[in-house]
């Protein structure tokens, strides 16, 4: 007795396809495996980075901490305008640079210059002793604590002849974004003696407010 033998119905063949449901669940399970994905990652979104978060907040990527800075010198009780600028090594050891002219025709004072040498302290041995612990704002401010001397060099209003003297100063800066690179508020203290040689006014004090940018560049060699 034969089997009968069954054949296919004719006609083209159809194939199924994934309902909208089935779809909108794939997909819920895709972004959910995507976000597992990410929550599992090691967390890498801290601020600062990790490359700024050490102590050390980017002073050293490059050997000198260049910086250009405009404000006003206080001194006699009048206002000038000042132009500075200065070059740490390593954030430790500079030299200063300070131009100011009076904004007062009667100022005692007309326009003055003044170069020296200027030494952060404390980078180092915080730095080195592991007391930088943050935030990066107060350790730099910390970090910025300085003490300088040098000469200057005045132009005076009459009865007084030109001047220069010798002056030394203290002074602190705070860095607006929280890192080494970028803009600073800074703030000196002077004190002034002129030489006694000449016609000159006496002794005296004189504030630099300074609005500053700093940057930090490799000029020796990296080998």
């Amino acid at each position: 007795m034969s089997r009968a033998v069954e054949t296919p119905p004719s006609g083209p063949t159809r194939f199924r396809t994934p309902t909208r449901g089935r779809s909108a669940a794939a997909c819920l399970s895709a972004l959910g495996l995507s976000a597992l994905g990410l929550l599992s990652r090691p967390a890498a979104a801290h601020w600062p980075p990790p490359s700024e978060s050490d102590g050390v907040y980017g002073r050293l990527r490059g050997d000198t901490d260049a910086s250009l800075k405009l404000g006003g010198l206080i001194s006699h009780s009048r206002l000038s305008a000042s132009l500075g600028a200065s070059a740490h090594y390593y954030s430790l050891l500079g030299i200063t640079g300070d131009y100011s002219d009076s904004l007062d025709g009667d100022a005692l004072q007309l326009r003055s210059f003044s170069v020296g040498t200027e030494l952060r302290p404390l980078f180092l041995p915080r730095w080195l002793l592991g007391k930088e612990h943050g935030p990066a704002w107060l350790d730099l401010t910390l970090d910025s604590a300085c003490v300088g001397f040098g000469a200057y060099f005045s132009r005076a209003a009459a009865p007084f002849e030109h001047s220069r003297g010798v002056w030394m100063s203290i002074g602190v800066g705070i860095p607006v974004l929280g890192r080494a690179s970028g803009p600073w508020l800074e703030v000196r203290q002077l004190r002034r003696w002129p030489d006694h040689e000449v016609n000159s006014p006496e002794a005296h004090n004189a504030l630099l407010l300074y609005l500053s940018w700093h940057e930090l560049v490799q000029l020796g060699s990296t080998q």
